[in-house]
């Protein structure tokens, strides 16, 4: 009762170390100005809003197999873990010892050399003991309480590290897709122009061979299809290359083969994601969720670091038995039962007290500090990706007009060449130029869908 009264000032003051966690005011717009502001729908697999089978077959291999993911769900079990043993260090602790020995003494050393003359002394000794052991360490200044937060603390920044890495991986895939679709677009436009540079190449030889036109009428065709052929090999090692990166990416080897490749073709452009409300930022971003949590934890290790102001009690006790006879080993006269209360007081160690709380609280402005710089830097890259997707839109509809009037010129050209009215060569031009416009709007179509996405990963997935 006496030591409940020394202590319990020292209890109640204990309680107040530290302070509760409040979110602090960060610099969040109320209302997007380039981003769609319609709600945004509940957390799911964002990359079908792109309808495309092919991709969404691969996003489901890369979540289950990509080692990147299997990294960070192994970095939440160790934050599990942490947090459970920080729990466990606020409960009491209890360990059973025992030992079973026997020994012979020395008759030449120590005590053995008394054997001699003491009548009854036996050389040979055996010891058996057997006991509980508890203890407690009673957590007067809550540093163990903060110590506890600041570990849930860390595995939330954990689960959220999961989080971003999925959306990393999902964002790293779709966006390697985009540029495999692309890169095989681009091949089938380069092989149709190679067949029309081929024929036009021909033509021109014959109209020389006849007559028709001078020798270096063949320079510029000939020219032309070297460039082709160059441009080939380039194509399609960008279709090896981006087949493989995707292979990687859901955990094969570069080399596998990905049949899901087969169930769909074409450039997927991808909705436009709703972007809801600014404030939806801090709750679905993987980073801002992890910068929250770092925050919280550092403001728990000031409450912990606080603690060390204040005296450490423990509470300990051992019930067993002792004896160096096994006869007797277990009665009441080898009972042995002993209790303790532990002190410790770093008195005489405030100023290294007083650095370790310096520190830590200039860890908890470093990651308010990161966090209100997430925050901000989260809005930036929202607008910025919904500006860059109308952008890429308006471009798209641009191309696309244009690529439409080079193929009505194309179809009048063929009207023309059924009629007698143009050459084959000539029709061959007009359809050479046509193909242009098939590159602007295949380019286009590719910076769209890389917007769209840039958005989903400015969102948060």
């Amino acid at each position: 009762m006496k030591l409940l009264i020394v202590f319990a000032p020292l209890l109640l003051a204990g309680c107040a170390v530290g302070s509760a966690y409040n979110a602090p005011a960060l610099p969040v717009a109320d209302a997007w100005k380039a981003a769609a502001a319609t709600p945004r729908p509940v957390a799911g697999a964002w990359w079908k809003g792109f309808g495309d089978p092919a991709l969404d077959a691969l996003v489901e291999q890369a979540l289950a197999g990509n080692p990147d993911i299997d990294v960070a769900l192994a970095r939440v079990d160790q934050a599990r873990a942490g947090a459970g043993m920080a729990k466990a260090a606020q409960l009491p602790s209890a360990n059973v010892t025992g030992s079973l020995a026997r020994s012979q003494q020395s008759l030449e050393d120590g005590l053995g050399r008394l054997a001699r003359y003491v009548p009854g002394f036996g050389r040979t000794q055996a010891r058996a003991q057997l006991g509980v052991e508890a203890g407690w360490d009673i957590d007067l200044a809550g540093g163990l309480r903060r110590g506890r937060e600041a570990a849930l603390a860390d595995l939330v920044a954990a689960q959220a590290g999961t989080d971003a890495a999925r959306l990393a991986v999902v964002g790293d895939l779709i966006d390697t897709y985009l540029g495999l679709r692309g890169a095989e677009a681009q091949l089938s436009a380069l092989e149709q122009r190679r067949t029309i540079a081929q024929e036009r190449l021909d033509i021109m030889r014959r109209r020389v061979s006849v007559g028709e036109a001078a020798t270096n009428a063949l320079e510029e065709p000939t020219a032309t299809l070297a460039v082709l052929d160059a441009l080939l090999p380039q194509a399609r090692g960008g279709v090896a290359v981006a087949k493989g990166r995707l292979a990687i990416l859901v955990g094969k080897p570069a080399s596998a083969d990905l049949p899901e490749l087969a169930l769909a073709s074409g450039i997927p452009a991808g909705s436009d994601p709703a972007a809801g409300v600014p404030s939806d930022l801090l709750r679905r971003r993987p980073d801002l969720v992890v910068a929250e949590a770092k925050l919280r934890a550092a403001h728990a290790r000031v409450g912990q670091a606080l603690g060390e102001y204040w005296p450490k009690l423990s509470l300990s006790g051992m019930l067993g038995f002792a004896s160096n006879s096994l006869s007797s080993f277990g009665s009441g006269d080898s009972s042995v039962v002993q209790g303790a209360v532990g002190l410790r007081w770093r008195l005489f160690d405030f100023g290294r007290v007083d650095a370790e709380i310096a520190r830590a609280k200039g860890a908890e402005k470093e990651a308010l500090a990161s966090y209100r710089w997430a925050v901000l830097r989260g809005g930036e890259q929202v607008e910025s990706a919904f500006a860059r997707l109308a952008t890429a839109r308006a471009a798209l509809a641009s191309r696309q007009d244009q690529a439409a009037a080079l193929d009505r010129a194309a179809a009048r050209a063929g009207k023309a060449y059924a009629v007698g009215e143009i050459s084959r060569d000539q029709l061959r031009a007009a359809q050479a130029v046509a193909l242009d416009g098939v590159d602007a709007v295949r380019d286009a179509q590719v910076e769209v869908g890389r917007a769209v996405l840039g958005c989903h990963r400015a969102l948060g997935g």
